[in-house]
Parts: structure tokens; sequence; C-alpha cells
């Protein structure tokens, strides 16, 4: 009998603790590299942890750069591309917006895919989502095409926050879904291709 109530008491602490606010204040960052940090706030700011990117000094940035070979958005492209996963996508964007508050919101990035045409469709694609992201009133947002070359640079920086059992709504479904398997497999085939 004492199993089944520490089953269950700790099942309501799992729900519980999933019911507590945290805070994540993040950046995303591409130009000759990539970079990715957040530091997440648990507990109303009692337990906090620094997640992503090492800082490195300048000169090993340039050398990094002068290695690094050039990376291909054509996965990213495949997957969006994919019947109905843009409106899903879009639909998973609209319900996180109200699953979480945005403090703050601002991002500028420039894509190109080296074709002209290919740029006007994925443009063409994204625009309702830049749009929607564009109406919460904390977000300032600026996405560029690049006609001429193929090109994935530019930034995002945020400020969050989030009840995590309300994600866990939305991402079962959305992750388990046909399309997004579907979009998945288009991304792998792409990348193999490369």
């Amino acid at each position: 009998m004492w199993v089944i109530g520490l089953v269950l008491g700790l099942i309501a602490l799992f729900v519980l603790l999933l019911a507590i606010p945290v805070d994540v204040v993040f950046y995303v960052e591409r130009d000759a590299k990539f970079r990715l940090g957040a530091t997440v706030r648990l507990l109303f700011g009692l337990v906090k942890k620094d997640i992503g990117s090492k800082k490195r000094r300048p000169e090993e940035g340039e050398a990094l750069r002068k290695e690094r070979p050039k990376g291909s958005i054509r996965p990213l492209v495949a997957a969006l591309m994919t019947r109905g996963f843009p409106q899903k996508l879009l639909r998973l964007m609209r319900d996180s917006l109200r699953a979480v508050r945005v403090r703050e919101l601002k991002a500028r990035v420039r894509i190109g895919l080296g074709d002209p045409a290919e740029t006007g469709i994925l443009f063409a694609v994204l625009a309702p989502t830049v749009l929607f992201v564009r109406s919460v009133s904390s977000a300032d947002v600026e996405v560029e095409p690049d006609f001429e070359e193929e090109k994935l640079e530019g930034y995002c920086r945020g400020d969050i926050r989030a009840i995590p059992i309300r994600f866990l709504r939305l991402l079962i479904p959305f992750f388990c879904s046909r399309t997004t398997l579907r979009a998945f497999r288009a991304m792998y085939r792409a990348r193999r291709k490369r």
C-alpha cells in the first residue's frame, strides 16, 4: 500500500515541478560560426543554469571561421516544403506564443538559397510565420532575402517565461504527427544528398 502512495506522491511532485514557471534568456547567432546560449532560472530564480556556447578568444574565432566548411540550409527548406508542415509549424508557434510570456524577442536574419526562384518560394512559405511573430507586441523581427548567394546568417535574442507542462501538451502531438515525421524524413534525405 505504501508503494502506491510513494508512486502517487512522486507523480504529484513531478507534475508540480512542471507547473512552476521557468525563465529563459537565450541567444542564437550565425555568421561564420553558429553560437547558441541560454540562462535558465528555475524555482523563481533559486536555481540558475547557463548552457550553450563557451566564449572564445577573438583569435580562436578567426581560426575556426577559416577552417569551417560552408553549411547548407537545404535540409531546412526540404522540411518546410513538406505538405502540411508549414501550417503545423505555424500552429505550434502560435500556440507556443500563447503558452509563454514573451518579455523580449529581437531577431535579424538574412536567408538565401543561391537560386532566386527557390529563395522567393521559401519567403512565400515563411511570410505568414514572420507576420504572426511580429504581431507580438514585444517582438522586433526582421527576415531579409538574399537572392544572390546561399546564406543563413543573423541573430535572435529573447527573454521568456514558460510553464513546462503547457509545452508538453503542445510538443507531444507535434512531434508524434505523421506530417512532422515526413518533414524530418525529408530533412534527412536532403542532408544525405549534400
